[in-house]
């Protein structure tokens, strides 16, 4: 990664330091608030979206630093991975919400995955996915190992991307299911949102986190050199903004969906003759 310019050091254009504090700021007051729900909620599944949270918060507040000091690799690398690592944190929460909703409403059989293995079977791809992109991201620190870096980073959103659009598809076939079963009508409310409501939100992040690693994967295919890299309002348009709206929808919270006394654990371990019948359906 030799500089490109002698003022804007590793960068291709001079970095907005004044965007990086409002992104912050916007991440940072969005992630308080995630973890004072969390904990007033009880909802401990929401762990990895308040570490996210907090991660896309250092990642800006990295980049207001490395935007003062461009020339430090330390910097770069230091904001690029804290914004880059996060929305496997979000997809995780996501894989662990959608598991609740299918025991929620009694229907596991209406997920053609059960939902006590959704978590399981998605939570360990994102787990490759973030490894892979945290390793070559270290590898990035290495001026050596820098392209072979940059390769790894492209294979975990690739690993990415296929785990989460396996994911999408198995909860809108949840969802068509649902929709054709009177059953959806006996789910009681018992907070300010409905179970549907809160898959809604699901589908929205999911799709949003989606459209970004497909812009992540265009930006690192294209090499350093690239257009998207070379110009930054791309990060924001295509990253910053959608990440943000993600973090916003989830304070539709699942603790104001769930009753109090609800536990995943305790309804996986109910009568399963007691799911909706699909073949009403």
């Amino acid at each position: 990664m030799a500089a490109i310019e002698e003022d804007n050091g590793i960068y291709h254009y001079k970095p907005n330091s004044g965007v990086c504090i409002a992104a912050a700021i916007l991440f940072g007051g969005s992630a308080a608030y995630h973890f004072f729900q969390m904990v007033q909620k009880k909802t401990w599944f929401y762990i990895p979206l308040v570490v996210g949270s907090f991660m896309m918060t250092i990642g800006y507040i990295s980049r207001y630093f490395s935007a003062k000091s461009p020339s430090s690799l330390m910097l770069y690398i230091a904001q690029s991975m804290f914004i880059i690592l996060p929305p496997s944190l979000y997809a995780a929460t996501t894989y662990m919400i959608y598991g609740r909703i299918a025991l929620f409403v009694n229907a596991p059989s209406a997920s053609i995955i059960q939902p006590t293995r959704v978590t399981k079977i998605f939570v360990i791809g994102d787990v490759i996915a973030f490894l892979m992109q945290a390793s070559g991201g270290g590898m990035m620190v290495q001026a050596s190992m820098a392209s072979l870096g940059q390769k790894i980073i492209l294979l975990g959103l690739f690993v990415q991307l296929a785990f989460f659009g396996f994911f999408l598809s198995v909860s809108l076939i949840f969802w068509k299911r649902m929709r054709s079963s009177p059953a959806r009508f006996s789910v009681p409310v018992y907070g300010k949102y409905t179970w549907m409501t809160l898959l809604h939100v699901l589908f929205a992040a999911s799709a949003i986190i989606i459209l970004r690693c497909v812009f992540r994967v265009i930006e690192f295919s294209q090499g350093n050199d690239g257009y998207l890299v070379t110009h930054e309002v791309f990060v924001y348009i295509f990253d910053a903004l959608p990440m943000f709206i993600v973090q916003a929808m989830f304070h539709v919270h699942a603790g104001d969906v769930f009753p109090v006394s609800f536990t995943a654990r305790k309804l996986a371990g109910g009568d399963s003759e007691a799911c909706i019948g699909l073949n009403h359906m």
